[in-house]
């Protein structure tokens, strides 16, 4: 006997159904420790996190034990695409969010910004905080473009940063979100990261320097041809990130202005640290994924 054409329509209408069925058969099967791991690789992506969250209570269960997670937002809070079209965290589902993972140790949060933001001088602002008992550690670094560095033409410098309008600069934007997230901190968190970048310039040469350094940039140049081993003297510079289609013997480079604050507290009261070393510059730097120019 031949099946009516309706209900061989219904028979395949129902095939992907069925097959979908088998395969959440077979995660559902997996071992415990196999399932988690697989979620763990989701640590960049709260929002299929989320969605799983909501599919089981196993699954609920799995999404709640992620001690790792990043999250991006837009630099006004809301939808806005920014350069690299990422999915940007509504800051108002924040509270939501950090109950669906309750047991974060680590918590990474990219600021991007709009793309319809009027362009701008370069900058990179990195915070991370640290709790350990009844020490807390934050330790702010942040960068500013201020020129360029050339063997032809020494040091062009377009700005004139003082430390105390550094200081102000650089605290607006990620200490407005470094407070959001403590409003709605987990207990078991150990390590919070904030960074937001803006006209990064990915693929150029930086060379990073301290104000006290600035001061001494266009004598110390008029005295030593700018070269690989002027560059890579501490007394000059802090860091040169290299760009790898550099010539030898033809430089062009960023000149990037780096301030570095970190704050102690202890049972002994509040200290505080100004001192920017090669580490907190590279850090900096490195922190940035090649295509986060805006972030």
């Amino acid at each position: 006997m031949k099946r009516s054409k309706a209900t061989q329509q219904s028979q395949n209408q129902d095939f992907p159904l069925r097959r979908s069925a088998r395969l959440a058969d077979k995660f559902t099967n997996l071992p415990d420790e196999l399932t988690s791991k697989i979620f763990s690789k989701m640590e960049d992506d709260p929002k299929t996190l989320i969605r799983c969250s909501v599919v089981s209570k196993k699954w609920a269960s799995f999404v709640s034990k992620i001690v790792n997670l990043t999250l991006r937002f837009s630099r006004n809070g809301h939808f806005l695409a920014c350069s690299e079209h990422h999915y940007h965290t509504p800051l108002s589902s924040l509270p939501a969010i950090m109950k669906v993972f309750a047991n974060l140790e680590s918590i990474e949060v990219k600021v991007c910004h709009p793309a319809s933001e009027p362009p701008a001088y370069g900058n990179i602002t990195k915070m991370t905080v640290t709790w350990e008992g009844y020490v807390s550690q934050t330790d702010t670094c942040v960068a500013f473009e201020v020129g360029t560095l050339s063997t032809i033409e020494g040091a062009m410098l377009s700005h004139d940063f003082d430390e105390e309008k550094l200081a102000t600069l650089k605290s607006s934007l990620v200490i407005d979100f470094y407070w959001r997230m403590i409003a709605h901190r987990p207990k078991k968190l150990k390590t919070l990261v904030i960074m937001s970048a803006k006209n990064y310039g990915v693929g150029s040469g930086k060379v990073l320097i301290t104000i006290a350094q600035v001061s001494k940039l266009h004598d110390s140049i008029s005295n030593s041809r700018v070269n690989e081993s002027w560059l890579e003297d501490p007394q000059n510079i802090v860091y040169w990130h290299k760009n790898n289609s550099d010539k030898e013997n033809l430089i062009q480079e960023q000149v990037w202005l780096v301030y570095r604050s970190k704050f102690f507290v202890t049972n002994n009261g509040l200290h505080h640290e100004i001192i920017v070393r090669e580490k907190n510059a590279k850090e900096l730097l490195d922190g940035l994924d090649d295509h986060d120019g805006d972030m």
